[in-house]
């Protein structure tokens, strides 16, 4: 799963990404809720941390929100 990030805009954008392990993933790319445990892949602050890792618990497809970018 990525997230990207934009403080200015589509240039600087930053992704972040999480690896999801245990549930299916749906066929397209859509809005899910996951819940789960969330720990490191490898040591902490070594190159094989990353990406995280969420053991998933359940993953549901959910409508995407009406304003589906968060202001800050």
């Amino acid at each position: 799963m990525t997230r990207l990030f934009v403080t200015c805009c589509a240039a600087d954008a930053t992704a972040y990404k999480v690896e999801i392990r245990g549930a299916a993933a749906p066929a397209a790319a859509t809005w899910v809720s996951v819940t789960g445990t969330w720990h490191p892949k490898g040591a902490l602050g070594s190159d094989q941390a990353w990406p995280p890792v969420l053991d998933a618990e359940s993953l549901k497809q959910v409508k995407e929100p009406q304003d589906p970018y968060e202001k800050r």
